[in-house]
C-alpha cells in the first residue's frame, strides 16, 4: 500500500465504525450463534437480503465474520460484540455511535481552535445532562464503562495491598461494577458506591443482585459536595478525566474533606507518561484525549499534572506502581 491507500483507509474509518454499530444493532454476531447461510441469517435478523449480504461482505474483510461454503459465522474477533461477552465492546460500539457523540466529533476543528467543549453548544445540555434525560442511552453508557472493571481491579491489585481495609468508598463508581471486582478479593470488606441518587439506586440493585447486598451499596453523592465519610479507601476510578482542572480539584477537595487520618485515595487513570504502555493502547489514550476536549472540555494527564491537582487539593504528591495492563494507579494521603 501506498502512503495515499494508507491516508484513505484512515479515512475510511468512520464507515468502518458504523459498519461495526449497525452489526451490533441488526444483531448479526447473536443471530450467528449457528452458522447459516445469508438467507436464513436475514431471516433471523429481519434485513433485507441482498443489503445484508452487502454489510457481511465487509464484516468478512474486517474478520469479523467468515464465509465457509456458503455459511456465515462469527469469528472470535465477531464474538467480541456478542450480548454479555467479557469485554463489553458492544456497548462501547453503540455509545461512541449515537448521533449525538458523531455530531460532536464532526466539530474535533471547533473544539481544537477554542480549546473547550463543543457538546453544550451543539445540543443545549452538558452531556452528563443529555445522558440523564436518555436512560436507555445511558443505560448503555454504564455498561460501556463498567466493561473495564475487571482491567482496573487488576491494576488496583498490582499496586496496593487492600487486605486491611474495611469500608472502600468508590466515588463516582457508576452501578458498582469496579467495586463488585474488588469486594469480591476481600470478603471481610465492605463498600459504597457514591454518585448521583438514580446511579446510585442502580448500583444497589446491582450489587445486589452479585451477590454483595449485604456488604455494598450506592450511597447518594455530589462528588462536587461531599461525599461519604468513614472509609479507609477512597477510589476515584475515571473519574477525573472527565473534568477540567478547576473541577477536577473541587472533585478531590470534596474527597479529602471526608477522609480521616490514615486513609488512602487510589485514583484509577490512564496516565499519559506511563512509561509500560504499549503503543497501541497509547494511540488509544490520545484518541480518548480528544473524545474529553469534544464532550466535556476535560483532558488526559501526566503524572506531574496529576501532582499538581493533588498538591492544590491538600494531598501529598502521588506514588504510581507498574501496572499490569493499560490502567494506572495514583495513590496518595
Amino acid at each position: 500500500m501506498t502512503e495515499v491507500d494508507d491516508i484513505i483507509w484512515m479515512v475510511r474509518g468512520a464507515w468502518v465504525t458504523l459498519c461495526v454499530s449497525a452489526t451490533c444493532e441488526l444483531g448479526v454476531v447473536d443471530a450467528l450463534a449457528t452458522p447459516c447461510s445469508l438467507d436464513e441469517l436475514a431471516s433471523r435478523t429481519a434485513t433485507d437480503t441482498n443489503a445484508l449480504g452487502r454489510l457481511l461482505r465487509v464484516l468478512v474483510d474486517l474478520d469479523l465474520v467468515a464465509l465457509d461454503d456458503g455459511r456465515y459465522s462469527a469469528t472470535p474477533r465477531g464474538e467480541c460484540l456478542r450480548i454479555g461477552h467479557p469485554s463489553g465492546v458492544r456497548n462501547l460500539a453503540l455509545m461512541q455511535t449515537t448521533s449525538e457523540n458523531l455530531t460532536a466529533w464532526q466539530h474535533l476543528a471547533d473544539a481544537v481552535r477554542r480549546g473547550s467543549s463543543v457538546f453544550e453548544d451543539l445540543h443545549g445540555m452538558t452531556s452528563w445532562a443529555w445522558l440523564a434525560a436518555h436512560p436507555d442511552e445511558e443505560t448503555v453508557f454504564n455498561a460501556s464503562m463498567a466493561r473495564r472493571a475487571s482491567l482496573q481491579v487488576a491494576a488496583i491489585g498490582a499496586a496496593v495491598d487492600l487486605s486491611t481495609a474495611r469500608l472502600v468508598v468508590d466515588v463516582g463508581g457508576g452501578q458498582g461494577a469496579m467495586l463488585a471486582g474488588l469486594l469480591a478479593g476481600y470478603p471481610s470488606m465492605r463498600g459504597l458506591v457514591a454518585d448521583r441518587p438514580d446511579v446510585a439506586a442502580a448500583a444497589t440493585e446491582a450489587l445486589a443482585e452479585a451477590g454483595l447486598g449485604d456488604r455494598a451499596r450506592g450511597e447518594p453523592a455530589d462528588f462536587f459536595d461531599a461525599v461519604p465519610t468513614g472509609g479507609d479507601v477512597y477510589v476515584l476510578s475515571n473519574v477525573l478525566h472527565d473534568w477540567d482542572d478547576v473541577q477536577a480539584v473541587s472533585i478531590l477537595r470534596s474527597v479529602r474533606r471526608a477522609m480521616q487520618p490514615g486513609a488512602r485515595l487510589l485514583v484509577v487513570e490512564t496516565v499519559l507518561d506511563a512509561a509500560e504502555r504499549t503503543p497501541a493502547h497509547q494511540r488509544d489514550v490520545h484518541l480518548v484525549d480528544l473524545h474529553m476536549l469534544i464532550m466535556f472540555g476535560a483532558r488526559e494527564r501526566t503524572r506531574a499534572e496529576y501532582d499538581t491537582l493533588f498538591i492544590a487539593a491538600g494531598f501529598a504528591p502521588a506514588a504510581m506502581a507498574p501496572s499490569p495492563n493499560s490502567w494506572n494507579v495514583l495513590l496518595t494521603q
